[in-house]
């Protein structure tokens, strides 16, 4: 029945086409295209893991292949950055090599700013990341030392994965490249919130570009238990309820929200496969269209998508087959009407 529902078709006013592309021109310079939903870790809270682990989910198990992101690229000269990662580790993709490559030669910026988990890198991945110019990378690591590390990262080798960010770092020196730009993301837990002085030193040491703190979005989970030294020491507002509503709505107001889950309808999520997700958080039901089948402007014209994205703004009321009506933060949105912006700048989104 809910297949039924999903594929029933979508009439559009046509203030609601105000967002279709009349041509290539018009379509988004960036667009988030996943390169592997294969992961080696088992972290307990990983939704995307998860939903694989599942039969019915929308992103399944694979990797992009060289072929459909070359014809991608080759057929879409507006854009300018792919963002690489989502639900799984790029580093697990075969043909990874192969697509830094030739993003590259076509002067198109890469990041996986979404983040890796770093447990595997090749030599020859580590030389592709600094020779073609990766432009930015954020490795998830959170502790400072073996012991801490492995409570979340469940089957993840900490000592393995500063070696590899070492290797990032020393060719980078060799090279005399200042790419990628290296992140280290620190998920504050109660586990590790101690290790915190400890791992500002550590990534100083190794000389990452970049150390940052986040919040544990699951309160169930190893819950924060020292708020206020987690507050000095990370900057974090409010680290224990990092999730939030309120909060994510103050810094959508501020302009600081480019993660802002709806906002990336308008520089969509693509599944390694083609299909469209729509936003990073989407594993329950693809979009109707298919970039490698259709194309991306067809695909991105689909009335599915277009409709989802009036939803957001509140220019659309909910309807069953549009895989948003079901998501939690599109229901709070509604509930404390706040919406996307109508006057939308939509390749900064």
């Amino acid at each position: 029945m809910f297949e039924f529902f999903f594929r029933k078709k979508i009439t559009l006013s046509q203030e609601q086409l105000n967002e279709k592309y009349n041509d290539k021109s018009e379509l988004p310079k960036m667009i988030r295209l996943d390169a592997c939903t294969l992961c080696q870790l088992k972290c307990p809270e990983c939704y995307a893991q998860k939903a694989i682990a599942k039969r019915n989910n929308a992103l399944g198990k694979g990797y992009l292949k060289f072929e459909n992101f070359k014809n991608l690229i080759d057929d879409n000269e507006q854009l300018e950055e792919i963002e690489l990662s989502n639900a799984g580790e790029i580093f697990l993709n075969p043909e990874l090599v192969q697509i830094i490559k030739y993003a590259h030669e076509k002067g198109v910026k890469l990041t996986a700013n979404n983040g890796v988990n770093l447990n595997y890198l090749s030599d020859e991945q580590a030389e592709a990341l600094v020779k073609y110019s990766f432009e930015a990378l954020t490795v998830s690591i959170d502790g400072a030392s073996s012991e801490t590390y492995k409570i979340y990262r469940v089957g993840g080798d900490y000592n393995k994965v500063l070696e590899n960010l070492k290797k990032i770092i020393n060719l980078k020196k060799q090279y005399k490249s200042i790419y990628p730009f290296l992140t280290w993301k620190f998920v504050v837990f109660g586990h590790n919130e101690h290790e915190i002085p400890k791992v500002k030193e550590i990534a100083k040491e190794i000389g990452v570009d970049e150390l940052i703190f986040d919040g544990n979005y699951e309160k169930k989970y190893s819950p924060i238990k020292n708020v206020d030294f987690v507050k000095k020491e990370t900057g974090l507002k409010r680290p224990e309820i990092n999730s939030d509503f309120a909060v994510r709505i103050k810094e959508f107001r501020e302009g600081n929200a480019n993660w802002y889950e709806c906002a990336m309808l308008w520089t969509p999520q693509i599944n390694w496969n083609g299909d469209i997700l729509g936003c990073c958080s989407n594993y329950r039901k693809a979009f109707d269209g298919n970039v490698f089948r259709d194309g991306l402007l067809n695909a991105l014209n689909n009335p599915h998508l277009i409709y989802a994205k009036n939803m957001v703004m509140n220019k659309a009321k909910k309807k069953w087959g549009i895989v948003c009506s079901g998501c939690w933060l599109y229901k709070l949105m509604k509930k404390h009407n706040e919406w996307i912006p109508s006057q939308k700048k939509k390749d900064n989104l």
